[in-house]
Formats: C-alpha cells, structure tokens, sequence
C-alpha cells in the first residue's frame, strides 16, 4: 500500500473531511504542471533555449522529484489545521499493568466479595491477647453479668485470658493457680465506653499532645486515632481504675468525617506498642471478623468552625458529595474486578482504582465499618438517616443525641437498630444540647432502641462512667438496664459483644470487684483485670457488709407528693415522720420527728408541742430527710445560659490592667433569672447561687448571691447581697498580653490590695476583709505565693477556687485560716497545673477533700458545670461514701467525712466562708432567711433512688417537685 492508499484507509473523528482532501490530489499535480510549463501551457519551456535539448531527460527526472516534494510538503498545508495528529498516524496500544499489580488487585477483588464472619460467642475460644497468663479463680462472688442476670455467690475461672467457668462445680483446676476470696462482692465485666479520646487529647493537656482534630478541611475519613494514640497517656491508668477496660478512642467531632476509630484494651503492654492495646490485636480473620470504625459528625461543631472562616461546610450539606464520590469509586471498582475476573491471558491497562480519601467511604458502603454518627437534633438525625438510605450503608450509633428521645419514629427508618451512645445528664453547654432530658434513656428503652452511656472523654472524666448508669438508673432505669448501658450495649454496638462486656463464658477475662454494688454512689474497684491480668496491687478484701434498706423508692416519693398537694403554696404546715433532719445536728431517728413551719419560719423541730392557730395541715414524708437548700459557688449560673451563644449570656469582659476599681464588673448588673440552667439547679437542690462575672482578667469582678427560683432581682428576697467577694484568678488560664507571665498577675494583686487597703472601693474592702477574696487557682506554688501574700496582709479573708493541689499544703492553709472551696469536688490531672491531683481510690488514698478536711480546712465545694449544678448533692455524697467507716489505720482518731459534713461542703460551710452577715442582709434574730429555705428528699440524698420531692422557702411557701 503506498502512502496515498495508506492515509486514505485511516479513519479519522472527520472522516468525510479527510477524504475530501484526498480527492483532490489530481488537480494538485496539473496545477504543479502548469508551473513548470509556462505561462502559456506550450511545449517548449526557457529550460530548453538555455539548457538545449541534450539535457531535457534530465531536467525532466529533477522536475519530477521535486514536484514529488512539492506535492508531499504541500499536502500538510493543504490539510484542514484542526486535525488531530493521530489521525495521521495508526493507534499502538497501551502499555497493560504488570502481572503482579493485575494479581495484587484480583486478591483485593476477592477481598472485597469474600463472605464476612460472623462473630458468635464461644465457649472454646483463643484470647490472642491472653496467651501463657497465669490462673485465677474468683470465689463468693455475686455476678452482675452485664446481660441483665445477677448469680449469688459463684466461682469464676479465668485462664488464657478466657472465662473459663462460672458456676460452684469446677471440677479440675490448672496447676500454680491464685484463688481470691471475693466474700460477697460483686464481680462484673470490665465496662466499655464506646466514645472516648483517651490517648490522642492526653492529660495533662498540651498542644503537643492534642490528637483530637485534623481540622484544616472537614473531610479526613483517612485519618486514624491509632497513630496518634500515646499508650503512655496517664489519664489511661485512671480510667481503667474505675472499671472501664475498653475503649472506642475516635478523633473529634471538628471535621464532618473525622477519620477511623479503633478499640484499645486498658492494659499497658511491655512493648509499650498501641497496636498490642488494640481489642482485635494478632486475631485469626478467619475466624474472627475484624471490624473498622469511623467517625463523622454533623451539626454545630463543623459548623461553627469551618463556616466562621467562610469555608465549607457553614451549612450542614456537604456529606452527600462525599458518598456520592464515594459510590462511584465503589463502582469502578466492582467494575475493575469483573473485567479482571474474566480475562484469560490478557492483563488490564489500569491498576485496581484506589483513593485514600475514600477508602474508608467506600468501606462503609460495603458493610465493613462501624459507622458511628456525632448528632444532636432532630432534623440532623434525620438528614443523616435520610444520607444512610439514600447510599445504602448502616448506622452502627448515633453519639451524644441529646434529641433522639423525641424522634423514636424517625430511628426505626432504617432496618437496623441503631444505638443511641448517650450522656446521662451532661446537657447545656450549647444550643444542640439544650433540649435534653435524663429521661431521655427511658423513653428510648421503651421505645425498643438501645441506649448506651458514654464519657467523651476527657469532657467527662471515663473514670466515673459506671456513675453516668447510677444516674440513668436514678432517672429511671432498672439497675441492670442501667448497667447494661456500660457493658453488653455498647460492646454490641462496636461489634465485639461476643468478648467483651458480658461475664460469660468463653469472653475475655476482662473483670471488675467492686467495693460495693456498682450503681451506689461512690463504687470504685477493688481490683480490675484485662485479659486477666491483674492492673493494680492486691488489697485485701473485707466481708462485703449487708446493704441497708434503701431509704426510699419511686412509691415514697408519689405518697409525699399525694400527702402535700393540699398544702402546696402555704407557708405553715407541718412535717411528721422525718427520718433525718439535716437542719440540725441531732442524729437521731424518730417517729415522732416533726418541724414546724410558721409563716415561712421554722418555728421548731425534733419532738414539738408548739402550737399553730387555725387548722394546720400535717405532711407524714415517710421517713424522708429534711435538708438545707445548696448554694452553688463558682459556676456562671445566671450570667451564662447558652456558653456557646454569646446573645444569651452577659458576655466575657477583656482582660485589663486597669487599677481603677470603678472599672470592676459587678455580676448584679448582668443577673438573668427564669432561666432553664437556674431551674434545673433548683429542682437538685440549689436555692441559692453566688455568681460572678465572666472575664478573662486577672481581676474577674464582683459576684453577687441571689436566690435561683426568683423571678426578677426587684421580687422580695431575691437578691441577697449585691456585692458578696472581690474574685480574681491567676494561672495559665488568666495569661494575656496584659499579664503574659503568673508572676505579673500575682504581682499586680499584691499591689492593688497594698494600694487600696484604706481606700473605699472593692480593693480596700478586700484588703480589709470586710468582703472575701476569691482567687481561682490550682497549681500548688501558685496558692504557696497567696499564702504569704496574706501573711502580708492579714485582714485579707483569702479563699482558694479551684484547689486541685491545694492538699499538698493542707497544714499551712489550715494554719493561716484560708478556705478551699474545691472546684470540681473530684479533680483530674487534666491540666498541667493539677498534675498532682489525687483521683481516689483504688489509685489514691482519699482526695483532696479527705486530705484538706483532715487537716482542719473549712471546706466547700463548687459547681464546674452549670448544667450539672444540680448534682450537688452526689458531689458531696460521694466525699461522705469514700471516706474509711472504721477510722484510717495512720490515724486511728480520724473517721472521715461523716454525711452532715459533706451536706454542710454545699450548704453551710459556704455561707460562713462568703460571711452570712454579707450574704443576706435581712437578719431576724438570730435566724437567717436562708436558713427557713429548705428541701424534702424521700430518702438520704446520698442515696441514688431518693429523689428531691418539697421545697420550701421562705418567700414562696412550700412547692411540689412534679
């Protein structure tokens, strides 16, 4: 074929264009003659009158050649501009992928369309994890199972890292094995939390050990928790002596798809590797499926952060091209592997498509992960179940979901059922997590969905988790539904409910002895296994003592309620049958125990014969205790509702170094009453509230006491005191570039107090202690230099806010007469200037408040969470129930906190430490009208199923708690 044959036989994407071109190579060859002719078309040419006709035949062979050139040059001018040059040209093939890379993506193939395993408990299974460790058998246990069954004094066999037997007929032990005498306490399984970040936010914080976020664009389904777990986060040692064995640790909630969770066992490895710690480490796949975990997050968070920059997502719309790009992905590659599979000796021209940032996406739509969903309202939970549909991938849980009890309907969308991973009672701290109710896993059980409760660690310390079922349980769940929410729920959310979270047989030997019954407020372990290897030193083990009766159930508190409707509103009546007033100091139970109110005072209590004018209704409160009301000290509690939406709050004043005490803020001036924050500390408890302003300065103002269930400051009574305490702060948390270093902080107070102590403003009347100065600071050289500070200045009635490490110089404020009002009452490490905290048992003996109250310190405690005020009676509760019973053996003579101290940590103590002539002006006699405010539980406060059911105060008469 020459040349002219050839590119005729090309098509080309202008086929009839090219052709065209082709057909007119005749006319290129006369016209080329015609130049070569003569003008005149003749026969003879100037050629030959100057070359003579001897050399025409040659001229003619040069004349050929070059029109051979002319019309092959020509051609391309000729030829249409716009064509592509392969049309020139034939196409060669493309360069196929190796063997190998066809190979490597046919197993992937095969991978991807294998049958998963199903996960069933066995009872002749390997515990990887618990090869060669040594066995221990449990004796007198009484099980909690984590299932929902309790068994009364058993045996448990671990081995292997396996339970092995639970029953009281083993018929043959292995050799060398360690028998414990539990003698009656309960065993469990170790609790999961299954919403942690322990070990990528370690404690003490810092920036180079923050994990959480990759926050520098909002979708990161690539990253994984595991390479920035720190096996060496001291925070894990803490969280595992309160029962907690394993954790989901997921990264953060900043990013919409935050990136891959995973599992971690809370047993330190001698390798000191994560990857050991991991609940599926060295599995067998074959037989034991391993399940991935991702992490999104939808809502305010993602929201707030990327939207403040101007930058995707400010709305909440952005998954769906991430699952649509992720579908497609899925596609190629199911596409890919049929091509592959039917190909015989060829090989494929493209490697098996993969795209890191979609490969966890991808993974979702094929089964393979846990996907766990960061929502809180209901149109979230709903877009996102709507996403789950319309992409065909599975919810394994839905975290935090403060509003999922009021969409039940709207959960069962979807085939399977989905677990709500839930706070007990954390609510507040933005506007998602406003509607929330402690009811919330109540209605959810009874709707048929599973409720699992969590920590989200370190937002609430993982250590006290099986608190967070003491509190469900309080709020009405039974006491194994409730602990079922710390062991088989969320195992069975993260796909390993076959090893973990149950005491069965054939589980992990991952177990807990409690020190008293795990929903009782202040339950620690006494020895907790993973694996079963023992994580603390061996105790020795008391007879567990006979549990009192409780003091009160749902029924006693429906009878003082159906006793009192009649009364409601008055202000005389009287209250009969007390099982203990906490009002006074007299211990004892009597059934004639009665008190007296009389137009809003109590006019006598104990044994009374006083009496009233007119018929005077009688309120038998069923061996119910009599308590007075709290005050909450430290929170922002009527300056703060919404801490994340600044229009609902009096604002954060900057820091200053002014010295001009008109300048100081005044909390009166910023008061908000009738909120949901202040209404819910009354309904705990709380009657009464010293609230500061919120600054960042060094000087933060001055707090003012108000009653929380007042309308309005103007109503009679409901302001106490505008001007209580001078508060100032000093630590790393009040660093500005007004006072970059704690030295200039603590030097600027000691100045204004020197400057001012003759002067009449707030700093004189600080230095002169006519009001208290409240200094918020946990770091124990920090509160060393307040201590001299006030050896300096004597009148200066000096109280400590905050107090992590303030027992390491109990003897010294003890001496120079200085409160602690501790703040949070149970602290953490948490920070780097509380390093030295003590965290209580089993790892410390006692905390700070054994420590200070020991010592002589007037203490108190204060409120670290507006939403969680109305906890304060739990808070001292807890200080009461982990104080020794029977005297400490280094000092025989000292017994404890007793339960009418711990009361008076959140009540009493804190009027005298603020000055009761300060806090309320309205002095009648020697009576106080805070002291007639006052609250009727149906049983001891202390104890989890008494409830809150009277209040009285002097200004309202007396109230039912509905």
């Amino acid at each position: 074929m020459n040349r002219k044959q050839q590119y005729s036989s090309i098509s080309s994407p202008d086929e009839e264009g090219g052709q065209q071109q082709h057909g007119q190579d005749s006319s290129s060859q006369r016209s080329s003659s015609s130049l070569l002719g003569g003008a005149n078309g003749g026969a003879s040419t100037w050629l030959d009158r100057i070359f003579g006709r001897a050399k025409r035949p040659l001229l003619l062979l040069l004349g050929l050649i070059g029109l051979a050139l002319l019309i092959t040059s020509g051609l391309t001018f000729l030829l249409p501009s716009n064509k592509p040059p392969n049309v020139w040209h034939t196409h060669p093939l493309k360069p196929s992928i190796s063997l190998e890379a066809q190979q490597a993506g046919l197993e992937k193939c095969k991978t991807i369309k294998a049958p998963r395993v199903e996960n069933k408990p066995s009872e002749h299974r390997v515990n990887p994890r618990g090869q060669g460790v040594s066995p221990i058998l449990l004796t007198n246990a009484n099980v909690w199972d984590g299932q929902g069954k309790v068994l009364d004094n058993v045996d448990i066999l671990l081995a292997d890292g396996v339970i092995r037997h639970i029953g009281n007929d083993i018929k043959s032990l292995p050799k060398d094995i360690k028998t414990i005498d539990v003698k009656g306490h309960v065993v469990s399984p170790g609790l999961v939390d299954m919403h942690s970040h322990l070990g990528v936010s370690s404690w003490p914080g810092l920036k180079a050990t923050d994990d959480t976020n990759e926050m520098t664009t909002p979708l990161t389904p690539f990253v994984k928790s595991i390479d920035a777990f720190n096996p060496s986060d001291s925070a894990i040692r803490i969280v595992a002596s309160g029962g907690v064995t394993s954790a989901l640790v997921l990264p953060g909630s900043g990013n919409l798809i935050g990136g891959e969770a995973f599992v971690f066992k809370l047993r330190p490895m001698n390798t000191t590797s994560n990857e050991d710690m991991l609940v599926q480490a060295h599995i067998d796949e074959t037989k034991e499926r391993r399940w991935r975990y991702e992490k999104h997050a939808c809502g305010e968070n993602p929201k707030r952060f990327y939207g403040g920059q101007g930058k995707l997502p400010s709305t909440r719309y952005l998954f769906r091209k991430a699952y649509t790009d992720a579908l497609q992905l899925l596609h190629d590659q199911d596409d890919w592997c049929n091509a592959a599979e039917h190909l015989t000796s060829a090989r494929l021209e493209t490697r098996f498509p993969e795209n890191i940032d979609l490969e966890a996406l991808v993974a979702i739509l094929r089964g393979d992960v846990k996907l766990n969903a960061h929502c809180y309202e209901t149109h979230d939970l709903e877009a996102f179940i709507r996403h789950s549909l319309e992409f065909n991938f599975t919810i394994a849980a839905f975290h935090h979901a403060l509003d999922a009890y009021r969409v039940p309907d709207i959960l069962k969308r979807v085939p399977n059922n989905i677990t709500i991973a839930t706070f007990a009672d954390h609510w507040g701290y933005k506007k998602e997590a406003f509607q929330a109710s402690p009811h919330a896993p109540r209605i959810l059980l009874d709707a048929g969905i599973p409720v699992a409760l969590k920590s989200d660690h370190p937002v609430l310390n993982s250590q006290h988790l099986v608190f967070e079922a003491a509190k469900s349980h309080h709020y009405g769940l039974t006491e194994q539904e409730a602990f079922q929410t710390v062991t088989s729920v969320p195992a069975n959310a993260i796909g390993l409910g076959h090893r973990i979270g149950s005491l069965q047989v054939g589980y992990d030997a991952d177990i807990v002895i409690w020190d008293r019954p795990p929903l009782e407020l202040g339950a620690a372990p006494i020895q907790v296994f993973v694996d079963g290897v023992p994580l603390f030193d061996d105790k020795h083990i008391e007879p567990i003592t006979e549990k009192l009766a409780t003091t009160s159930s749902p029924m006693t508190a429906e009878y003082i309620k159906d006793s009192a409707i009649g009364v409601a509103g008055n202000s005389s009546f009287i209250l009969k049958n007390i099982g203990r007033n906490f009002l006074t100091k007299i211990s004892e139970v009597s059934d004639d125990s009665m008190l007296v109110v009389d137009n809003g005072k109590i006019v006598c209590f104990g044994q009374c014969s006083h009496s009233l004018a007119g018929d005077i209704q009688e309120i038998d409160i069923q061996g119910g205790y009599v308590v007075p009301g709290f005050v909450a000290v430290g929170s922002s509690l009527g300056i703060v509702e919404i801490s994340s939406e600044d229009s609902t709050g009096d604002g954060r004043s900057p820091a200053s170094t002014s010295r001009d005490s008109n300048q100081i803020a005044e909390a009166v001036d910023g008061i908000k009453l009738r909120t949901r924050h202040l209404e819910e500390a009354y309904k705990g408890g709380v009657l009464s509230a010293i609230t500061a302003p919120v600054s960042n300065n060094v000087v933060i103002g001055v707090s003012a006491a108000f009653k929380t269930g007042a309308d309005s400051l103007l109503s009679e009574g409901s302001l106490l005191s505008s001007a209580v305490a001078l508060h100032l702060q000093i630590g790393d948390s009040a660093k500005s570039s007004s006072f970059p270093s704690v030295s200039s902080q603590i030097a600027f107070i000691r100045q204004v107090l020197l400057e001012n102590q003759q002067a009449d403003n707030y700093y004189g009347k600080a230095a002169r202690g006519d009001i208290a100065t409240v200094v918020a600071v946990n770091n124990k050289d920090e509160i060393a230099t307040l201590i001299r500070l006030k050896s300096r200045i004597p009148t200066l009635r000096l109280v400590i806010l905050g107090g992590a490490e303030a027992h390491l110089l109990a003897q010294h404020l003890a001496k120079a007469n200085i409160p602690v009002i501790l703040l949070p009452a149970l602290c953490t490490p948490a920070e780097f200037d509380s390093i030295h905290c003590l965290t209580g048992a089993p790892l410390t003996n006692g905390t700070a408040a054994h420590v200070l109250h020991r010592h002589g310190v007037k203490l108190g405690l204060g409120v670290s969470d507006n939403g969680l005020a109305r906890n304060l009676a739990w808070d001292a509760g807890w200080l009461a129930a982990t104080s020794p019973k029977n005297g400490d053996k280094h000092r025989p003579d000292y017994h404890g906190i007793t339960e009418d101290e711990a009361i008076r940590f959140v009540s009493a103590n804190l009027q005298e430490i603020f000055d009761n002539s300060n806090i309320d002006d309205r002095l009648d006699g020697q009576q106080s009208a805070l002291e007639n405010d006052f609250t009727v539980w149906s049983g001891n406060p202390f104890d989890m199923n008494s409830h809150l059911v009277l209040i009285h105060t002097q200004e309202d008469g007396l109230q039912l708690m509905i």
